[in-house]
Parts: structure tokens; sequence; C-alpha cells
């Protein structure tokens, strides 16, 4: 065989190419603690880790994941000590420093009150002026909610601790996903006799993402390797077997307020 025929030459060239653009890798991706969606107390860290992992596993890579504070996940994101940060809201702001991925789920997210307020809709965000409402330091909600600056917002470091001060009645409502308020009353004893609604109608419906650091070399392939695989995972039915598997065949904020604890 003549290994220096220009045409072997050629085919071998774009081998190398080729693999070098999906060279297999451990893409290191960091979060927070989100359950139910994705934490490491979670059997597999959690739904949301366990399709991020198939799709990078689709194209190749291997994934390592760490669950810290989500202000600094962002930060580890953007300057690149960690390569994606996973389960993300899309933001105006937030585009201005990361590049995104394709949504792959949809979180519905509103605000929650005790019964006993009184309150059960709004129609505009003028009406919630009376209330203190309590939200997660660093998240985003919804734009119009967020940029409110004449709403009583009181910042906690984590959806836990809102949850907890719901129901001690140190705040009127809180904003968050269903799932999670749900997830979380569940575990909490103080829960058991309080009743809640879900105030309508819901702030929005926010698709995750995956972000990497727009000024990164390699974000841009991190974030193309995963759109891939997930592409992969949808047109041969894997992602919904993974959903199935979890339990989330419907979001479990659709589970009604008042049904009862298990």
């Amino acid at each position: 065989m003549d290994l220096f025929h220009p045409k072997l030459n050629c085919l071998l060239l774009s081998a190398v190419l080729i693999s070098g653009l999906c060279e297999a890798r451990t893409i290191s991706m960091v979060t927070t603690n989100w359950a139910p969606y994705y934490s490491e107390e979670l059997d597999e860290d959690g739904v949301i880790t366990a399709l991020v992992r198939e799709a990078y596993s689709r194209v190749g890579h291997k994934t390592s994941i760490r669950f810290i504070p989500w202000k600094r996940a962002m930060q580890e994101g953007e300057i690149g000590t960690s390569d994606v940060v996973m389960g993300a809201y899309y933001s105006e702001e937030r585009a201005k420093r990361f590049i995104y991925s394709h949504p792959f789920y949809e979180i519905k997210v509103g605000l929650i009150a005790l019964k006993s307020l009184g309150v059960t809709h709004f129609r505009s965000l003028e009406d919630l002026k009376p209330y203190t409402i309590g939200v997660s330091r660093g998240w985003a909600n919804s734009e119009a909610f967020d940029k409110a600056t004449f709403l009583h917002k009181e910042e906690a470091t984590n959806q836990i601790l809102n949850v907890r001060k719901l129901f001690k009645k140190r705040v009127d409502m809180v904003v968050m996903a269903h799932g999670v308020f749900n997830y979380e009353r569940n575990r909490m004893r103080q829960a058991i006799d309080q009743k809640f609604i879900f105030i309508k109608p819901l702030l929005g419906r926010k698709p995750l993402y995956l972000m990497a650091g727009k000024d990164l070399p390699r974000s841009e392939q991190f974030i193309d390797d995963f759109n891939r695989g997930l592409g992969m995972m949808i047109r041969d039915g894997s992602y919904e077997k993974i959903l199935q598997r979890f339990g989330f065949t419907e979001d479990p904020g659709e589970k009604a307020a008042d049904s009862p604890r298990r």
C-alpha cells in the first residue's frame, strides 16, 4: 500500500481532524442541589443529571459533577473552572456571558402562599406590592418579576430556606418551581397540617439549559456535543424512557396542592 498516495493522505488527514473535534473527554459539570430535579441526595444525582450524562455519553464523553451554591456555580462556568453549568434558566443578562444549549426540560415557576393569606391569583405584578416575597439569591424567575424593583423581595441563600420561611410565616409568599416546593414540603414536619395554594397565573414555564462561558475557547464545542447527543436520545426514544424511569412523565408541580402527604 502506498502510504504517500495523495487520496489516502487526504482521507487520513480528514480522519485526524474529525477525531480531534470529537475527542472523548470528561466534561466537568457544576450546579447546585435542586431536588427533585438534580441533587447529590438523589439516585444518579437526579433525572436532569441522568439526561445530561446520557447525552454526553452518546457522543463519547464522560462527565463529572459537583454541587455547590448557585452563584458560585455560575462564576465557575463563566471563567472555565468547570466546563458547563447544568440546569440554568435563560435570561438576557446571562446570555451576555454564556452560550446556551438547546432547552431540554421545562419547569413551572410561580408564586406559592399559605391558604390563610387569602390570595389565589393576581392580575398584574402591581397587585403583589403589599406582600413580602421570598426569593432565592442569584436565581432568574421571570424577566418582569426580576426587574420589578417596586416589589418587596426578601432573599434567601437557597430555596429550602424559603419554604421554611413560608411555613413559619416569615414571608407572605415565595417564588419557585412547583416541583421543588412539593418535594421540600413533603420533607417538613411543620408543613403537615398547613394548606397552601399555587397562585395563578404562573410566572412562567421555564426551560432548562446547559450554559458555558461565552469567552472560553471550547465552550461552543461542549454545547454542540450536548445538543447532538440530546438529539440522538429524542429520536430513539431514550429521552422519554429516562423521564419514565424517574417518574417524571408529568411535572411534580401538577400534583394537587392539597393532596395527602405520603
